[in-house]
């Protein structure tokens, strides 16, 4: 190539350096230039050209070379970080890359990186051929400096200085504090909480009056200060909430409205424990297919309003339910599938009332077997119906015939004498960083986890909510007894939180516990870490929740090494398909929410029991918590 340049054809160039006494291994360019420098300046001159030509290209395809550095200045959902880059800083390639601004009116911006590129690429080749003339003039044997052995020796000076420093750091000096981890306390409190005694612990009963004060308790037993109101560990705040009053029942009804056979609940029908979704309707039933939603915002997107649908008890499939104009029909008979199980019992939720109105209907939960039966009474089946769904396009429905009638109650209560609380139980451990004078104390760490259960079914069924969620508050309460314990004291204040509402689909209110006692509402909460469903699960990694902080996941992602743990960001929580609300008040702190994949698995059924629970799940994911505790607890930096 150089011979080209040159214009001489290579051989040429070859012969001719030859014939004035060149080895073959110093065949280079300044036996044709009168001296190194020329040829090296042309060399260079060409280097620097291909790089600005690399760059010009790039360019136009809106892709710039350089631009500074990049900053995480937040964080969105799903653990995404939020980056800014910037690109006005005196950095070579940067500066080319912005010339693309103004190279009409000052296109001598690009003259100065310009030149300092051409003056390193210059030095790096004089380097170059000054170390190719230091070899070959010394005849050294570079095989004697870089064989095996210097490279055994580099690679073990390598390992030894990672070790060194992987010790040192905060992860490594913490590290012996997590093997402290006692599972088996943890799983004395799983079973002490689950037990009859707290009756499924649903919130409103005297069940979670019992669990809220075992817990507070056991507060005081590890030695946590009471951050709840008048100097007790308690919150009690009225919110009364819908509650089962009987059994839900539906019956099949013939041509004189008289009872056609019986249907068992739990196994050809359950309520569906969701907001608004409860009374009573009787009436014919007819099947209900829906397409893919319209881009629209009306309250009746598919028309439904004057359709032959009005006034019926429609039957859909379960991911249809949130389709339903619930105002239009009588009621709703939703077809069972992996997320709407007739085993799973779910508490009716919060409601707001907007503008004073709302309404309520029936709707409930059947087996396909019973959907197909009724389904073939309004001269279709449960395979046709399948069909006919996926032939839909967008905003498009399809309705079966009118089949037979049916009688569905759903009855409820909701005190009216603002008597029922919701109880949150608040501890804390002092920030020991204001001895220093630091201010760090003012920092505040918050562990939470939600305490309430299921209760006992209609049914007398029992619903222990071992792994969903005394797991939780259990881990809960060992964190706080190691931290209590621990040599190593935060200099942060540590609040733990054990809420009411998570069944009812509702999110912890920073608000509302940074306002239960006197002060606290003016400290800053840092960071809040979420524990649900940490003693079972059918995966084998620790599911970190995707509301969580992307910098909270890379923390305990390195924490969890530590012990060999596994982590996924795509796992399935307690909760996983019903998601919960946001808690009131906007949550400004990074939250990190902790569960064990596959933890819904057996949640909401009589079988979420403490025999489910797995120590060496707890170990492991108590274990990596800890050590993240820690480093939140004493660090700034993370």
């Amino acid at each position: 190539v150089r011979g080209q340049v040159i214009g001489l054809k290579p051989q040429l160039y070859v012969e001719s350096a030859r014939s004035i006494g060149a080895r073959d291994d110093q065949i280079m360019l300044r036996h044709i230039f009168p001296n190194l420098v020329g040829s090296l300046i042309v060399v260079s001159v060409l280097e620097m050209g291909g790089v600005l030509m690399l760059l010009a290209e790039l360019g136009y395809l809106d892709v710039f070379l350089g631009g500074g550095f990049a900053a995480m200045i937040g964080e969105g959902p799903r653990m995404t970080p939020i980056i800014v880059h910037f690109s006005d800083v005196p950095e070579w390639a940067a500066l080319i890359a912005n010339v693309r601004t103004w190279w009409r009116s000052y296109p001598w911006m690009a003259f100065y990186p310009g030149i300092a590129f051409f003056l390193s690429i210059m030095a790096f080749n004089l380097l170059g051929e000054g170390l190719r003339r230091f070899l070959d003039e010394s005849q050294a044997n570079l095989s004697r400096i870089f064989n095996r052995y210097t490279f055994m020796g580099g690679v073990s000076i390598v390992v030894a200085l990672s070790l060194v420093l992987r010790s040192n750091a905060p992860l490594g000096v913490y590290h012996s504090e997590g093997l402290k981890f006692d599972q088996q306390r943890v799983m004395q409190d799983i079973q002490a909480l689950a037990s009859p005694e707290f009756q499924g612990r649903e919130t409103g009963t005297p069940g979670a009056e019992k669990a809220a004060d075992y817990i507070a308790k056991r507060m005081s037993e590890i030695g946590l200060l009471p951050a709840g109101q008048k100097n007790t560990f308690l919150q009690n705040l009225v919110d009364p909430r819908y509650h089962l009053a009987g059994l839900p029942e539906l019956t099949t009804l013939n041509g004189n409205g008289q009872q056609v056979g019986s249907l068992v609940y739990r196994q050809d029908y359950a309520e569906i424990g969701q907001a608004l979704l409860f009374g009573d309707a009787q009436a014919p039933v007819m099947g209900l297919a829906f397409g893919p939603p319209p881009d629209s915002t009306s309250s009746d997107p598919y028309g439904l309003r004057n359709s032959l649908a009005e006034g019926r008890v429609v039957i859909v499939h379960a991911a249809d339910l949130g389709k339903v104009n619930v105002g239009v029909v009588a009621g709703i008979l939703v077809i069972a599938d992996d997320n709407y199980s007739l085993e799973r019992r779910d508490v009716y939720p919060y409601q707001p009332f907007y503008y004073g109105y709302s309404v309520t209907k029936p709707a409930i939960l059947i087996s396909p077997a019973l959907a197909d039966k009724l389904l073939v009474s309004a001269g279709s089946s449960l395979a046709q119906f399948n069909q006919i769904a996926s032939n839909l396009g967008v905003g498009q429905y399809a309705l079966t015939g009118e089949g037979e009638s049916v009688r569905m109650s759903i009855p409820v209560y909701e005190k009216d004498d603002l008597s029922e609380n919701y109880i949150n139980v608040l501890g804390f451990i002092p920030g020991e960083a204001a001895e220093v004078g630091s201010g760090l104390d003012q920092q505040v760490i918050i562990v939470s986890a939600y305490y309430d259960g299921l209760g006992v079914g209609p049914d007398g069924t029992l619903y222990p909510g071992a792994n969903d969620n005394a797991s939780g508050v259990a881990m809960m309460l060992e964190l706080a007894r190691l931290l209590k314990e621990s040599p190593y004291k935060p200099d942060k204040t540590i609040m733990f939180v054990a809420w009411a509402g998570g069944e009812r689909r509702e999110g912890l209110s920073v608000v509302n516990i940074m306002n239960a006692k006197t002060g606290f509402n003016l400290l800053t909460v840092e960071a809040v870490i979420e524990l649900s469903g940490v003693g079972a699960g059918s995966g084998s990694s620790v599911a970190l929740g995707e509301d969580s902080s992307y910098r909270l996941v890379k923390l305990y992602q390195s924490a969890a090494s530590r012990y060999n743990v596994a982590t996924t960001t795509r796992g399935r929580s307690p909760h996983y398909g019903h998601e919960a609300r946001p808690g009131f008040g906007q949550r400004s702190a990074l939250t990190l929410s902790v569960s064990w994949d596959g933890s819904d698995q057996d949640v909401h059924t009589p079988r979420d029991a403490p025999e489910i629970i797995d120590p060496n799940k707890l170990k492991e994911i108590g274990r990596s918590t800890y050590l993240t505790l820690l480093i939140l607890a004493r660090e700034t930096e993370y």
